[in-house]
């Protein structure tokens, strides 16, 4: 009765995203992570109950997530393409970085004027950094600042269209997916 409380609580808080955030109501679609807290929840739910969940959430936007969770063990996962945001931030950026609270505090001041979708999670010194600009090398220069950036990435939005549009009729059909791992470990900061 937990899990399901917690699932359908899941499920109403998602489809609240796309207007606590104009981005994803522009968009039409719902938040990400949220999307992936519903389909743990919903796996959790029906594991402990053998029913198999359908998720209500959200169907009727572009871009979320439909998974089919059996109890056996097998699972099918269905993602609608979603085309980029008009107008949108042209990079992601993302690194792990060493530094202080204040010096992350002041971090997140400048990355939130930058750009959006800014995430940065952690602690002890050790940082996730996530943003979303059009500046990506502003961005890194403000971990630079910070502390010690590692592990950088940055990926162009439009990279992905631009490279494999012509491909995807050609593709091979990708394998389903035989397992997953959802990792849930105690700790604080990046445990």
């Amino acid at each position: 009765a937990v899990a399901r409380a917690a699932y359908d609580g899941a499920c109403a808080a998602l489809d609240a995203t796309p207007g606590q955030l104009a981005v994803l109501g522009r968009a039409g679609v719902v938040d990400a992570g949220g999307r992936g807290l519903v389909a743990v929840l919903g796996a959790l739910t029906g594991a402990l109950s053998g029913e198999s969940l359908i998720p209500r959430s959200s169907a009727h936007l572009k871009g979320s997530v439909h998974a089919r969770v059996d109890v056996d063990g097998g699972e099918a996962v269905e993602c609608d393409d979603v085309p980029g945001e008009e107008g949108g931030p042209a990079f992601e950026v993302i690194y792990l970085l060493e530094a202080d609270d204040a010096a992350v505090t002041r971090l997140r001041a400048r990355l939130d004027r930058l750009g959006d979708s800014l995430v940065v999670v952690g602690g002890d010194g050790l940082w996730n950094v996530h943003v979303h600009v059009d500046d990506a090398g502003a961005a890194v220069e403000a971990g630079v600042e910070a502390g010690r950036p590692h592990r950088i990435r940055i990926t162009h939005f439009g990279a992905d269209d631009a490279h494999t549009t012509s491909q995807r009729s050609t593709a091979p059909p990708r394998e389903r997916a035989q397992r997953a791992v959802v990792a849930v470990v105690p700790g604080e900061g990046l445990a």
